[in-house]
This record gives C-alpha cells, structure tokens and sequence, in this order.
C-alpha cells in the first residue's frame, strides 16, 4: 500500500510540467522538468490531499453535514497543522487536478466540440462517435443517470454549470483514484477493481461506473479542500494572493 501511494505520487510529479505548461507555445516553450525540491513538494502536497480525502470525502460526510460548526471544525484541524505556504502548495496541485477531470477524465460539451473540430474539422460528431448514424442517450437532470434524452455529444459531461458542478464532486476522489481513471481514459491502461469484467460502451461510461460505485453520498456534494484551506488561512489573518503557495519557483 505504501508503494503504491508513493509511485502515484511521483506519478502525479511527472505530469505536474505537461499540466503547468500547457496552451500557448510559449508555454509549451517554457516547459521543464521539476527540479528534485519542487517534485518533493509535489509529492508531500500529494500525500496531504491523499490523507484529506480519506478523512472528510467519505460517505460519513454527506452534503447535508459539509457546513455543520463541528464538521468545519474538524476539517480545519487537521489542516492547521501545516504552514500557511505549504496550504498554498495544496491548492496549487488541486488546481492541476482539476484540469486533469476537466481535459480528460470528464470533460464538458464544448471540450469536447472544440476537440472534434481541431482534428476534424466539421465533420458532425454523430460521425464520430457513432458509425451506425445512432443518437447516444445524454445524461441530464441527474448528472449520473440516464434520460430518454438524446444528444450527438457522447463523450462530454454537459455544459459549463452543470459540468462546474460534476467536476466538484470529483474532485473528491483520492489522488489514486484519480491517477487511475487519467490512465484509463487517456492511455487505456489498467482499471479500477470495480470495473473490473464489465463491458464500458465508452471512457465516460467507466467513469459513471466508478462514480456509481461509490454511493449516493457523492453526488451533488462537492469538495471541501479548497473552503477549508481558506478557512483556517483566514482563521490566521491572512489573504490568499496569486502565487503564495505556487510548486514551481520561476
């Protein structure tokens, strides 16, 4: 087990750059490795997420409990004991987390749109993703559901308040388990123990499996790191300023 969470977290090191220095050239121009400093604090804001998640993103705080005086409490005392840069560094790999889930694990419609028209032009999706000229089911209403509504958009997770939304309630997930799912979708590598055997008609079906397993709890019960973190910061008499708590020192 204890491998396992450090070979994720250097995992997590390694594509830390890919993330960091992404979108224009020349950011794609300014792109490096980590130095050995910056990958430890990679590993170590890791590591606290990992024990975060573990502790307050469980089926034993569901979304009616989140704002309760004593659970916010106890969130916060956990965080206290860190140095207010170090709750920066958290913030700062939340961050690259989250553009993980929003480029690949569940990106929203027009992720996806803009993605089909860079490598094919305009070419309908329904061309894409359905040889046999089939409408795909859409999930709406519920983000984990399926409706009887119909959609030429297969692999997107809605537009951009409904996926704001999905995208809090992954955020949830232990740094593995979203390591995992990333590796699926883009590599096609491994799966989770609970997927295990069963036939998935696309990436983001896998993903409403695992979600699925998970319980009713995660739904609509977005993370808690990020409120927390400026919780116990202001606690402190401190602000949050761009930069505070960045990984990588330029």
């Amino acid at each position: 087990q204890l491998l396992y969470v450090g070979q994720v977290a250097n995992t997590w090191a390694d594509l830390y750059p890919f993330t960091y220095w992404r979108g224009t050239e020349q950011d794609c121009a300014s792109r490096r490795l980590l130095s050995e400093h910056e990958q430890y604090r990679v590993r170590r804001a890791c590591y606290r997420i990992w024990l975060y998640d573990l502790a307050f993103h469980t089926a034993n705080f569901g979304r009616y409990t989140r704002l309760q005086p004593p659970v916010i409490r106890s969130r916060a005392a956990l965080l206290r004991a860190w140095p207010t840069r170090e709750l920066g560094e958290l913030l700062d790999l939340q961050s690259m987390m989250r553009a993980v889930l929003e480029l690949f694990v569940c990106p929203s419609d027009g992720t996806v749109i803009h993605r089909h028209k860079e490598r094919y032009g305009e070419m309908p999706l329904i061309s894409l993703f359905h040889p046999s000229g089939q409408k795909s089911l859409r999930y709406d209403n519920n983000k984990y559901m399926r409706t009887a509504q119909y959609s030429e958009v297969w692999e997107g997770w809605g537009g951009d308040v409904e996926h704001y939304y999905v995208v809090e309630d992954m955020l949830k997930i232990h740094p593995g388990q979203m390591m995992e799912l990333y590796e699926f979708v883009v590599n096609g590598k491994g799966l989770l123990p609970m997927l295990d055997g069963m036939t998935m008609e696309s990436n983001k079906a896998a993903v409403k499996a695992f979600v699925a397993s998970l319980g009713d709890w995660f739904d609509n019960n977005g993370e808690t790191l990020g409120e927390t973190v400026r919780f116990v910061i202001s606690e402190r008499g401190e602000e949050e300023v761009g930069g505070w708590g960045d990984l990588v020192l330029e």
